[in-house]
This record gives structure tokens, C-alpha cells and sequence, in this order.
């Protein structure tokens, strides 16, 4: 379907979480809104854990009795175990400091973000599927972009503003997006299925997300269905290519060799081929431009470890929309202060997220994270950001700074015992709660 109109006040590229979440925002203020998706719907994503303080936004988007009528599994908390089998720790999101943040859900993201994607329309915003944005050129008043759909037809149109929602790729030549951060994590690569039968624990802790700490990277399991569990490994790139082995052949061998992803895996089987994804952590220097931002993956993405790119995504995408309705009812252009401020917060709220990653993959601090008892209820802090509370009011910010400190120490003095990593072999079981 073409576009109705050859100008729009907002071209989101993109119809992913954060493309939607933009549209949405900024259909509903009245702005003529097109979305643009290179793909087909519905489409294969993983990000399929959500986290409990994204609900408000769904809430604050419209679309939040229809994700809770959707049938996903209901998320109260997640599992985090060693690889060997040697320690086991449950976060129950309830047990954080923040009130409101019990429960969000594991969700197919085929569904979901048809079911984003369909509110946004209803909301005002067009989409145009199966085409890509190739080019965008800059004008005075906004931009011209050409669109190139899969069957070989090309157009232009025009847009006072573009938000680029569309991801890591560059279908497009765009020097925003050519000019990174130094890295802030390892280079990374996800091998992840589909599978059937994996196993999962009783009642309402069968909706956790269940996490393995390897020794150069973590494993993952997340059940998006009654039958279907998404599964995934993420190692160092280094530590693929050591190997000699295919992406598969490395997961099957990764999965035999600890003890913890042995027993979550049990006799599961893979029902769709395997992905990879390669360069997995990475930000761009700035997302903002007089009258085009960058959201979502477009702008980066941390190590999913604590399930935090979804939410990210549709937080970026609403402060950007925020501030293209602002700007467009003025009549200007984003000032200088406002495209620095944008990519300023969304740093320091994703930064809050990459702290504790890089606690997790520390083999020191993990022993840390992973103390059953810490003092002072540090671990309720650290509940409330693994709940997706990045915004550390003083009862956060305490804890979680103190539990950083406790952290550093812990390479001088064992205040925690110590938890061996490695592929020592312990009992298949993994503990229960």
C-alpha cells in the first residue's frame, strides 16, 4: 500500500517496539505520521522478556489491556544460576523497593509488535510495510527521503522530521550512525532458537526467566508460550572463532559442558533454525539532529542480560517523539541544548543498566550478585533496577552504590563467599526455590 500522502510532519523508520512507541505518541498529539518497516509482519525477533517498569508506559500509551489480554505468560522475577551448578539465586520483582513493579509478561514479539504496530495505526499513524527507507537527504524545512519497496518500486516523499527506529542496520548512508562510542563491553555474539520441551518450574515461577553465568559469557532461557521457550548463548566473538565451530556446534557443545544448562535445556529440542547476531553492545557518540533522532537500536544497545532492550527502546522513542511534537507545535528546529540532553539521559539511564552488566560478567563481583543474604537489603536495590527502575531515587541510589563498592572490595577481601565458575561439574539439578 502506498502512502496517502507525499508529506508527512513525521517519517518513523522502523516498526519495531520503538518505532510504534514514537508513532503512537505522536499520531495521538495529531502530527501526520507514517511509519516505514523494511519487513513483512508478523516477523521473528528475540527481546522477548519485558520488564515490569515498562508497564506504566503501556499504560501511558493506550495499549496495555491489550498486551494484558494478549495471553502471554505473566513474568514475576527470574533465576540466575552458575554454570557448574554451584549457587542458585531467585529475584522476585516484588521484593524491590519500588511499589508497583510485581509482574510484567514474557511476550512472542511477532505478536507483540503486531499488536504495537496495530494501536499505532488505530491511533492515527499509517504504516508502509515491505519497504525501505534508502536514502535520507537533509533540507532546510526537514527532509527527503526515497522509499524502495520489495518489488522494485521507488518513490520519494517528504517529512519535516524523521525518528530512524530501524535497528543496527544502515540501509542508508547516515553519519550519525557511522560514529560510535569506544566499546564499553566485549565483542559479543547470540546463537538462540525456538525450542519445545524445556522444562519449567511449578505454578507461577514457570514464567521466570532463567539465566546461566558462563565463563566467558551466559545462557538464557524465557518462555514465551505453553509450549515454545526462546533459548539463547551469548560468548565472545573470540571465544566462536577459538572454537573452529559453527554457531550450533558451539551452542550443543556449551550446553554439555555445564552442569546448569544441561539440567534447564533437559530433552528439548530446537523447532526453528538457529540466528546469530554478532556485535552485540554498542552506542552511537549522538542521536539527535536539528530534525532527526535516532531510538532504539538505532542508537544502541547494551548486553541483554537483564532484559532491558525493550524498554529502553520504547523509553527513547517516547522522549524522542516528545520532542518532535514540542518542537513542531513551536515552528523550529531542536536547539543544540535539547539533541544534547536527548542523547545525555538516555545514556545515563541506559548507563545505570551497563553497571550492573559489567558487575555480572566480573567473576569477582558475581559472587556479589549472587549473595543470598546481602546486608543492609542491598539486593532489594538491585531488585528494583533488574525491575527496570534505572532512575535511582535516593533509596536506590544508596544501595546500588554501596552494593558497587562491596563489589571492588570483594577483589581485596572475600565479604561474600566466593562462587567457583568454570566447567567443574556439579549434581544435573538445578535448585529449586
Amino acid at each position: 500500500m502506498a502512502p496517502s500522502l507525499s508529506h508527512y510532519d513525521l517519517v518513523v523508520i522502523g516498526a519495531g517496539p520503538a518505532g510504534s512507541t514514537a508513532a503512537t505518541v505522536a499520531a495521538a498529539a495529531g502530527l501526520r505520521t507514517l511509519i516505514v518497516e523494511k519487513e513483512t509482519f508478523p516477523r521473528f525477533r528475540i527481546g522477548e522478556s519485558l520488564l515490569p517498569h515498562g508497564n506504566g508506559l503501556l499504560r501511558e500509551l493506550g495499549v496495555w489491556d491489550k498486551v494484558a489480554a494478549a495471553g502471554f505468560i505473566e513474568k514475576f522475577g527470574a533465576r540466575f544460576h552458575a554454570a557448574n551448578g554451584s549457587a542458585s539465586k531467585e529475584i522476585i520483582f516484588a521484593n524491590g523497593i519500588i511499589p508497583g513493579l510485581e509482574k510484567t509478561y514474557q511476550v512472542e514479539r511477532a505478536k507483540f509488535d503486531a499488536l504495537l504496530l496495530d494501536h499505532s495505526r488505530e491511533t492515527g499513524a499509517e504504516a508502509l510495510l515491505a519497504t525501505a527507507v534508502t536514502a535520507v537527504e537533509e533540507r532546510s524545512d526537514g527532509h527527503t527521503l526515497t522509499l524502495k519497496s520489495t518489488d522494485g518500486d521507488a518513490r520519494e516523499i517528504t517529512a519535516a522530521w524523521v525518528i530512524d527506529a530501524g535497528g543496527r542496520d544502515n540501509l542508508f548512508p547516515d553519519e550519525a550512525k557511522r560514529r560510535l562510542e569506544p566499546e564499553a563491553l566485549d565483542r559479543r555474539v547470540a546463537i538462540y532458537a525456538h525450542f519445545e520441551g524445556v522444562p519449567r518450574e511449578a505454578g507461577w515461577r514457570g514464567g521466570h526467566t532463567a539465566i546461566v553465568r558462563l565463563d566467558d559469557g551466559w545462557f538464557w532461557t524465557i518462555p514465551i508460550d505453553a509450549a515454545r521457550t526462546s533459548v539463547g548463548l551469548v560468548t565472545t566473538t573470540s571465544a566462536l572463532r577459538a572454537s573452529g565451530l559453527k554457531p550450533e556446534a558451539f551452542f550443543n557443545q556449551t550446553v554439555a559442558r555445564h552442569a546448569s544448562t544441561r539440567a534447564l535445556l533437559g530433552d528439548a529440542r530446537a523447532v526453528i533454525g538457529f540466528h546469530v547476531t554478532a556485535d552485540y553492545s554498542y552506542f552511537r557518540e549522538s542521536f539527535a539532529r536539528p530534525r532527526r533522532l535516532l531510538a532504539g537500536d538505532a542508537a544502541g544497545f547494551f548486553d541483554p542480560i537483564f532484559s532491558s532492550g525493550v524498554y529502553i527502546a520504547m523509553h527513547s522513542a517516547r522522549e524522542a517523539a516528545r520532542l518532535v511534537v514540542r518542537a513542531h507545535r513551536e515552528g523550529r528546529d531542536l536547539r543544540p541544548a535539547e539533541q544534547r540532553r536527548y542523547t545525555r539521559e538516555l545514556k545515563k539511564h541506559a548507563g545505570v543498566f551497563l553497571k550492573l552488566i559489567r558487575a555480572f560478567y566480573d567473576n569477582t563481583s558475581f559472587s556479589v550478585f549472587m549473595c543470598p543474604t546481602p546486608p543492609l537489603a542491598l539486593d532489594r536495590g538491585v531488585n528494583s533496577i533488574v525491575a527496570g527502575h534505572s532512575r535511582l531515587t535516593w533509596p536506590i541510589w544508596w544501595r546500588f552504590r554501596l552494593f558497587l563498592i562491596v563489589c571492588r572490595l570483594q577483589h581485596l577481601f572475600p565479604l561474600v563467599p566466593r562462587i567457583p565458575l568454570g566447567d567443574r561439574s556439579a549434581p544435573a539439578a538445578v535448585p529449586a526455590a
